[in-house]
């Protein structure tokens, strides 16, 4: 392993959390009327959920927070506990949105409540595995980098939401393979 990260899920893409209501089965109407128990509110976002009440996502500078009436269980029964499913999907599409981007081949399993991906380098065979844990948190950790080049996806993970821990393995300060060639040709120069 070259490295360790937990990050917890920032909502700051409407793209990836379209992707998310969609997984879910859920539509996401921008601008809104969501419904409470004590009346209705313009929401930026707007999860349209089944049922009398509704799901809004109110922008605060550069992300979004999740605003619902949660009281009796009728929300929660289709987003999760203070939507911790609605957060989870969210980190499943984000993901996998920010790993295509650099062409990273995608593989998505399921254990128990969470959901595994697993990207692979397809030019270095390195992966990078992230857990997404209901409610937002994701564990992450990079396999097969030599040196420090498992550092390619910081921009990803950064993507992700607010890094809480980082942690370096061996495998990270253990020297980049040399390539022969490349070795014998700047010996040359």
């Amino acid at each position: 392993m070259s490295h360790f990260s937990k990050i917890n899920a920032t909502i700051t893409d409407e793209e990836a959390m379209r992707a998310a209501t969609q997984r879910m089965g859920l539509s996401l109407i921008p601008n809104g009327k969501c419904r409470y128990y004590y009346g209705t509110e313009r929401a930026d976002l707007l999860v349209k959920l089944p049922g009398d009440y509704d799901v809004a996502l109110m922008k605060e500078g550069d992300h979004y927070s999740i605003k619902a009436d949660f009281y009796g269980g009728h929300v929660a029964k289709y987003v999760g506990a203070d939507a911790g499913l609605l957060t989870q999907s969210y980190a499943v599409e984000k993901a996998k949105m920010e790993a295509y981007k650099k062409a990273l081949a995608v593989t998505e399993t399921k254990d128990g409540s969470d959901i595994i991906l697993t990207f692979t380098d397809t030019e270095t065979g390195g992966q990078m595995i992230a857990i997404c844990h209901e409610g937002g948190k994701i564990d992450i950790r990079t396999q097969g980098f030599p040196g420090q080049s498992c550092m390619q996806f910081k921009d990803l993970e950064a993507a992700l939401g607010n890094l809480e821990e980082f942690k370096p393995t061996m495998e990270m300060y253990e020297a980049e393979p040399i390539n022969g060639a490349e070795y014998i040709r700047d010996a040359l120069e």
